[in-house]
């Protein structure tokens, strides 16, 4: 089996897969940025000192280390996503070592929907899942994208909808067809024309 059917249960489909927003991988982008222009700027200021070798390369070595920090980041990105069926959500995560965290769609009594100013902006939020009598490994699933999407279709899972069935790779995009028209619940702010 290949890819995240190999977590799935007999006669269990996928309804939706989606991986973090990209935010996420927004602030290890702008440090290596920083770490590599701060470096240059050192090895400029400094190269024609005499003994500046130490200082080019503790400079370079630090701007390498938040480069390959930002690849690993970007490479958990990729390996990470949030798989929702008919039955369940689960959370496959890990690179090296794979973790998959799982809960049922019928153990969950509340579902707490939030998107900030920024996520409002940036177009991700935040799904707060609680259950009766215990806490689960997918309590929150922050930086979704599509929150509103995701939230719907949860949301018609939880409380007995049914999904279209034709194609799992287009479930979505058939339930976003039917509200094409209507207003994103928390979308973009409003815009202030002067």
């Amino acid at each position: 089996m290949r890819g995240d059917a190999r977590y799935l249960a007999q006669d269990e489909s996928i309804v939706l897969r989606v991986r973090r927003h990209l935010i996420v991988l927004f602030g290890p982008f702008v440090q290596a940025v920083a770490a590599v222009v701060l470096a240059v700027v050192i090895g400029v200021v400094a190269s024609p000192a005499e003994g500046s070798d130490l200082v080019d390369l503790a400079a370079g070595l630090v701007a390498a280390f938040f480069v390959v920090r930002f690849a690993w980041k970007l490479w958990q990105w990729r390996a990470d996503r949030i798989v929702v069926t008919d039955r369940r959500i689960f959370e496959v995560s890990g690179v090296l070592t794979r973790k998959v965290a799982s809960m049922p769609l019928e153990k969950m009594t509340d579902i707490t929907y939030r998107r900030s100013i920024l996520g409002r902006l940036f177009g991700f939020g935040e799904l707060i899942v609680e259950t009766a009598g215990q806490d689960q490994s997918l309590h929150r699933i922050g930086h979704l994208p599509r929150p509103d999407d995701f939230y719907r279709t949860i949301t018609w899972l939880v409380t007995g909808g049914l999904m279209p069935r034709s194609d799992p790779e287009s479930a979505l995009d058939l339930y976003e067809d039917e509200y094409e028209d209507d207003e994103e619940d928390t979308g973009p702010l409003p815009r202030v024309i002067v």
